[in-house]
């Protein structure tokens, strides 16, 4: 019988619904004996609010008395990174929490779609699974090679890397004790507590762990299979019909267990492509039909943009009176994840 995993999920104000959505879809098609905990990485401004709290925990269904919420800024310096990047930082830094061999991280925006379990992200043999992709012509190149070169990456693993290396989506399974080690093996080099270098340095959280396994580590091959973890995403670039059938396309093509949606998709998109989302959800089983899912997504578009505007707004008000100092950056390139905020 496989260990079982601990799922670590990011949230910040405007993606809560979407949370509540990932609970439901645990709850409905995660097998229990495969799960250990589930840790809310609560990178709201002022926290979650209990009432979401509440919320959340009732989507989880049997799940929630494995729930766990944790705010970022009990694992790092507040003052070191803000916003995105703190999310960043804290995928990291939850493993010093973390009690199982492997924890998967998910973004808010994923969900389950059929039955799944701890085989769909970690082998027999203890490796997680992952497939590389090329970043030749990628637009995250520059940040790779910033981010080997930061390691100490010769040149010759610098242009393997650049032919095949692990994705910056989720879900990504990390090693826990690598993390750690990558974690001690950065406060020993720099001097610096983990988010202040990460920060210093604008690194990738997907990047930093994969280089420094490659790089100081024992190498990918002995830690991950490169077998897939598909997760077909509707991304804002696709926020149309034709892109959303491919994802849906997709996800049946690879018999993917998760899916996404962007944020920004559900604000932006037009109703057409809105409509075809929500009959795919309710295809999923997330939903009872499509209207019910036609009127989630109106709740959150309603919701989204003054939840952008207050967060915001409320970040301002902290740095103006002397909260959330940064540390002090480094020229490097500004690094544009695939999973970065609005």
């Amino acid at each position: 019988m496989m260990s079982p995993l601990t799922f670590v999920t990011v949230v910040f104000e405007a993606e809560v619904p979407l949370l509540e959505l990932q609970a439901r879809s645990m709850s409905r098609y995660l097998d229990p004996a495969s799960v250990e905990d589930i840790v809310i990485l609560d990178n709201c401004v002022l926290g979650l609010s209990g009432r979401s709290r509440r919320r959340l925990l009732r989507e989880y269904g049997a799940l929630q008395s494995r729930v766990r919420f944790v705010r970022t800024s009990e694992l790092i310096d507040p003052g070191a990174t803000g916003g995105w990047r703190s999310q960043q930082a804290a995928k990291l830094a939850i493993a010093r929490r973390v009690q199982t061999t492997h924890y998967v991280v998910l973004d808010a925006k994923n969900h389950f779609t059929r039955a799944a379990s701890a085989s769909e992200f970690v082998d027999t043999a203890g490796r997680a699974f992952g497939r590389s992709h090329p970043y030749t012509s990628h637009p995250l190149r520059g940040s790779l090679v910033w981010t080997l070169t930061y390691l100490g990456a010769g040149a010759s693993l610098a242009e393997h890397a650049l032919g095949a290396f692990p994705p910056t989506a989720t879900p990504f399974v990390f090693d826990t004790d690598t993390v750690r080690a990558l974690m001690d093996d950065i406060e020993r080099r720099s001097g610096l507590a983990f988010a202040d270098e990460f920060e210093r340095r604008k690194l990738l959280e997907f990047f930093l762990y994969a280089g420094w396994v490659e790089t100081r580590g024992p190498g990918l091959a002995a830690l991950r299979n490169n077998r897939s973890v598909p997760s077909p995403t509707v991304w804002p670039k696709a926020a149309s019909v034709d892109g959303v059938r491919a994802a849906i396309a997709e996800h049946r093509r690879e018999d993917a267990a998760v899916f996404a949606v962007h944020r920004q998709v559900l604000a932006a998109a037009d109703p057409a492509a809105r409509d075809r989302i929500a009959e795919a959800w309710s295809a999923f089983g997330l939903f009872p039909d499509a209207a019910s899912a036609g009127r989630f997504i109106r709740r959150f578009r309603r919701r989204y943009l003054p939840a952008i505007v207050w967060t915001r707004g409320v970040e301002r008000l902290r740095r103006a009176l002397g909260h959330g100092k940064r540390a002090p950056r480094l020229t490097s390139p500004e690094p544009r994840s695939e999973t970065a905020a609005i």
